[in-house]
């Protein structure tokens, strides 16, 4: 009797472990699709691509089309906005970025999902009208979870100068190990072309120093829709030191595929080369005849 009076009185203490478990990983899960939807949402959630320039996109911003949908063209990839790496540059739009914001999760889900001056019960001033252009509530949701809790400071691992501030040598473990980022990327980074072309392919290594604010995301949560679904280091596990340590690999020891890809001289190069070769044996031929003449 006392064994199953101890048996009982663990059920439901376990039950509500359980019932913990279970819901961290859907909330961590949710929000990760979210940070997933902050960099392409259409894509992760099957519908139309935008057209046209989102309405609140200012009109003298240099972008157009689709890309001023995505959340991240605006709140940058280091989520600072007009205070961050989009300062400046042809991503400079003057919105402020999302890290640090003050907003509710109730106030983030009307700001996303409402109209500019026609939200629920009043106005929601700045209204992004997502809901009417392709998100349901629960995309909003993950979106608003991964605001809420997967943002971060990237000035912890990206330096003024843009440098990963993490240890080359432990990167490179992760990046051949737990991380698994050598089987599809390869040993160079560049097995995968990332939107480069044939003539000058891009790797891991062209995206880490052009935009680390970029790659840092792409690590934590993933890229988009990607086959193979790229994994989100987060959903593993993985820590924040960990990012760093794969960034300052990345970027010190692999291939950018520019400097590193041969080149097919064009016809005008062809040309100046040729040029230059007949200067060179007309130059060494009159040099020849006046040493001929030296020595008569």
């Amino acid at each position: 009797m006392e064994r199953s009076l101890i048996s009982s009185r663990l059920v439901v203490p376990m039950f509500v472990l359980v019932l913990v478990s279970l819901s961290a990983q859907v909330f961590a899960q949710n929000a990760i699709n979210g940070g997933l939807m902050y960099d392409k949402w259409w894509v992760m959630n099957g519908a139309d691509e935008p057209t046209g320039d989102h309405p609140l996109y200012p009109p003298a911003g240099q972008q157009s089309g689709s890309g001023t949908f995505r959340c991240k063209e605006c709140h940058g990839w280091d989520y600072k906005g007009a205070a961050g790496a989009y300062g400046s540059g042809s991503h400079f739009t003057g919105i402020p970025g999302v890290f640090g914001s003050t907003m509710t999760a109730s106030e983030m889900f009307d700001i996303i999902k409402n109209p500019d001056g026609d939200g629920t019960g009043g106005t929601t001033p700045n209204g992004h009208a997502y809901g009417a252009i392709g998100l349901a509530d629960e995309d909003i949701g993950d979106l608003v979870e991964f605001l809420q809790t997967l943002l971060i400071d990237t000035d912890t691992i990206i330096d003024a100068n843009g440098a990963f501030t993490g240890d080359s040598m432990q990167g490179e473990g992760l990046f051949f190990g737990v991380a698994l980022c050598g089987i599809c990327h390869g040993a160079d980074g560049m097995k995968i072309n990332l939107g480069g072309t044939p003539e000058q392919p891009a790797g891991l290594g062209t995206h880490a120093n052009a935009n680390p604010w970029e790659f840092q995301h792409k690590i934590r949560l993933g890229q988009p829709n990607s086959l193979p679904q790229m994994p989100s280091w987060v959903e593993g596990g993985g820590s924040l030191q960990g990012v760093a340590d794969i960034g300052a690999f990345v970027q010190e020891n692999l291939p950018t595929g520019i400097e590193d890809t041969p080149t097919v001289p064009t016809a005008s190069e062809w040309s100046m080369i040729i040029f230059g070769v007949m200067m060179f044996i007309t130059g060494m031929l009159v040099l020849q005849g006046r040493r001929s003449v030296a020595a008569l």
